[in-house]
């Protein structure tokens, strides 16, 4: 069943905590990083022939990984970090790290993608939950996106993507993303990296950058930050074993250094109960729960 495994460079029994920057999570019952994107189509299409479970990872920025083991394959595309620039316009395979590409885009004199700097995911998750900060998002940027469907591979313009807040088509289908096409702006050098430093510099003051997170845990809610929310109902610092809400900002869930996957369900599920008591209002998890 698992056969064709053995022509990649896999990792039985890997450490899921180790891929994502919650640091919670059981083990993955096989893990690999394919090297190309053609491995990365071949190895999907042999897990969907066999039946055997799978899982597309980045850089599980926004994952929550189960504390049991992941009975399958973990497929993270990492490794699938190929950049070309055409003019003003950036195609990006789907493991591209946001941090490298606002790099490249800086020496290249490229504006419109500064609000991303810092946040710690690829291009290729972020095209999906359709991520955004300080009033950019990645539907203002994408002109088209590759993606397999489980069937064939085919591209999509950014109208079919159906962008919309946190979400995309892709998400809602579970679609692949193989490569990205974004188009941004000649804007000169130093004021991009001016700007980046800005946003930087926000997110270090505002979010515990520093400690084991998995962002943004809840989306907003009609334009109100669920952190505000949260915060108004004085839950900032509430702990609950290993995990804690951020003492900074209310809506990250911090890893003390001993959290399992439990606690910080256990915890959304308590500030979902809190926020729904005393508010009336349904939070709505903007991350990603994998596995049991």
């Amino acid at each position: 069943m698992f056969e064709f495994l053995k022509a990649y460079n896999y990792k039985p029994n890997e450490k899921l905590s180790y891929h994502c920057t919650m640091r919670v999570g059981g083990n993955a019952q096989f893990y690999l990083e394919p090297k190309t994107i053609k491995q990365l189509l071949k190895v999907v299409k042999e897990c969907q022939k066999n039946n055997i479970k799978y899982f597309i990872l980045g850089n599980g920025s926004n994952v929550i990984f189960g504390d049991k083991q992941f009975k399958g394959v973990v497929i993270c595309t990492k490794l699938l970090k190929k950049v070309k620039i055409k003019k003003n316009t950036i195609i990006a395979e789907c493991g591209a790290n946001l941090f490298a590409i606002n790099y490249m885009l800086q020496q290249n004199n490229l504006g419109g993608m500064e609000w991303s700097y810092g946040i710690p995911g690829t291009v290729g998750g972020a095209v999906c939950m359709n991520a955004g900060a300080y009033g950019g998002q990645m539907k203002d940027v994408v002109t088209k996106v590759q993606i397999y469907d489980g069937k064939k591979i085919r591209t999509l313009k950014n109208k079919q993507i159906e962008f919309t807040y946190r979400d995309s088509l892709i998400k809602r289908k579970q679609f692949l993303v193989v490569k990205v096409w974004i188009k941004l702006k000649f804007e000169n050098k130093e004021k991009i990296k001016e700007k980046q430093t800005s946003y930087f510099n926000k997110r270090k003051i505002s979010q515990p950058i520093e400690t084991y997170n998995c962002g943004s845990v809840f989306k907003a809610v009609n334009g109100v930050s669920a952190g505000k929310i949260i915060d108004n109902l004085g839950l900032k610092g509430v702990k609950l074993n290993g995990a804690q809400i951020s003492k900074l900002h209310a809506n990250f869930i911090v890893n003390l250094g001993n959290a399992t996957s439990e606690d910080v369900k256990e915890l959304i599920n308590l500030i979902k109960h809190k926020v729904k008591e005393q508010t009336g209002i349904d939070l709505e998890e903007e991350i990603i729960f994998v596995g049991d």
